[in-house]
């Protein structure tokens, strides 16, 4: 496996797409606050950071939060703490923006919608929101064990076991109370899985949503 995070870039980690576009957003606020939800081996975080912004990062993986909290320790401009993507939360907004590249494949449409909820109420009004998806399209939907509602877990690959859930377009729609959509998009993920989950040749079949919302100026509670 190679050392890089996507297949397309062997020689150093290369930011999700998503990431690039979160970070010309922020690059326009002052001091900027960032959410990201599923910290992976990090190689989001830096173009996040040399937007000026202080990211606060959530994972729920024991081992990958460990790994990133020995990486981050001190004072810099990361803190990573272990929590469900759901929440609670140990950190507090309002964010600038926030990020979410794979933490959202992940469980059932239920934990999705609430980890969406819990990163919303976390938002400033009007900051940007950008997260992928599991795409009905993607080959792997409906294959290996159901694990619940269009969830499905493979029994072989690098993921072997790990539920994944999947959505169409009305699927994708129906998770973004409190959030205005500014692009929806359906792309593989050969160049944008990090190879820390899957190898090329399983990557360049994955099928992802690049959902960009950002939070509504209106508040979604009382």
């Amino acid at each position: 496996m190679s050392h890089s995070d996507t297949p397309a870039n062997h020689a150093a980690p290369t930011p999700h797409p998503l990431a690039n576009e979160l970070a010309v957003r922020l690059a326009a606020v002052s001091n900027p606050r960032v959410l990201v939800l599923g910290i992976g081996r990090g190689r989001s975080l830096p173009v996040l950071v040399a937007a000026g912004g202080r990211v606060d990062a959530i994972e729920d993986d024991p081992e990958r939060a460990r790994a990133a909290l020995a990486r981050h320790a001190g004072s810099g401009p990361v803190r990573v703490a272990r929590a469900r993507y759901a929440g609670p939360y140990p950190f507090v907004g309002p964010y600038a923006g926030a990020l979410s590249t794979h933490a959202l494949l992940h469980g059932v449409p239920a934990e999705v919608a609430a980890a969406l909820a819990s990163v919303r109420d976390r938002l400033a009004a009007g900051a940007p929101f950008f997260f992928t998806l599991g795409s009905k399209r993607d080959p792997r939907f409906g294959a290996g064990r159901s694990a619940g509602p269009d969830t499905f877990s493979s029994d072989a690959g690098s993921e072997a076991g790990v539920a994944h859930c999947y959505f169409d377009e009305p699927g994708v729609r129906a998770l973004l109370t409190g959030l205005t959509l500014e692009a929806l998009e359906e792309r593989d993920a050969a160049t944008s899985a990090g190879t820390w989950a899957h190898e090329p040749h399983e990557s360049a079949t994955i099928v992802h949503w690049f959902v960009r919302t950002h939070r509504d100026e209106r508040p979604t509670r009382p």
